[in-house]
């Protein structure tokens, strides 16, 4: 690590060389101050010519300012202290069960709405024994014509994917637009089997309970983007935010066997 000495200052070279490795942790929300005992392990050596001061770190020190040069995806919660990490997964899990409070009773009503879609088998002694208890299944009905008209416009046999050129058309932007149309079609359509599967669920969602959402991410262990439908129930926002744009945080539960977790641990170490 190299320090530009200020002429005007009185500082000692070790006092600059603290002074930048302390401030540089704080950047990485880390804090790291060097004692006594370390600054005896601390090399100071000052150019007579350029005045720059070349410092080699001790092991606390190195270990911060090798995150900083090193890989941008280092893992900080290795750079933390135990109870740093408790006080962070406290917070994390109490705004969670707050978003999760917050609209409590709109999931009751979305869940007693399923028990009149007619697809429970039930028996009743209410108000006699046997009692017939079918429902009409007109909103089930109505559910998946929307989600067949839907898919038809959203997902024609062509492929989803259209391109619109901004500005003054050319040949060049043209040849470009159609090469970028036909490669995200195939993209969705054969590299991405999983795309209509979801696509359609999210569709049949949508009508009867007025949310749905989609995840579109890469998948380091299918070497490929995949396209996933997340249930309501697994995805957890603030009943009093009305666009996620503005929502302070949203949670998805992602539930992974050990195995499936150890995977992609590993797809992450090995592609960092």
């Amino acid at each position: 690590m190299a320090i530009e000495k200020n002429p005007d200052d009185i500082s000692t070279p070790l006092d600059k060389a603290k002074e930048a490795v302390e401030a540089q942790s704080q950047n990485l929300g880390v804090e790291v101050t060097i004692d006594e005992e370390q600054e005896e392990d601390m090399a100071v050596d000052v150019d007579p010519i350029t005045g720059e001061v070349e410092v080699a770190l001790n092991e606390d020190s190195a270990k911060v300012l090798a995150s900083i040069s090193g890989d941008f995806y280092t893992n900080l919660a290795d750079l933390m202290e135990e109870d740093d990490l408790e006080d962070i997964a406290a917070i994390v899990l109490d705004n969670y069960q707050s978003d999760k409070d917050s609209r409590g009773e709109w999931e009751q009503t979305f869940e007693r709405g399923f028990d009149l879609l007619g697809l429970k088998l039930e028996e009743t002694t209410e108000p006699f024994e046997g009692a017939c208890t079918a429902s009409h299944p007109l909103i089930i009905e109505n559910a998946v014509k929307f989600q067949s008209k839907a898919s038809q416009e959203l997902f024609p046999s062509k492929g989803p994917i259209k391109t619109q050129i901004l500005g003054n058309p050319t040949p060049e932007k043209e040849a470009q637009a159609k090469r970028v149309k036909d490669f995200m079609n195939y993209q969705i359509t054969d590299d991405m089997p999983e795309y209509f599967d979801e696509f359609e669920k999210m569709l049949f969602h949508l009508p009867l309970i007025g949310t749905a959402i989609k995840k579109v991410y890469y998948d380091e262990k299918l070497g490929r983007p995949i396209s996933e439908f997340i249930p309501i129930d697994q995805f957890q926002v603030s009943n009093l935010v009305s666009d996620l744009r503005r929502a302070d945080r949203y949670t998805h539960l992602i539930y992974r066997t050990e195995n499936d977790l150890k995977k992609e641990i590993n797809a992450e170490c090995t592609e960092m």
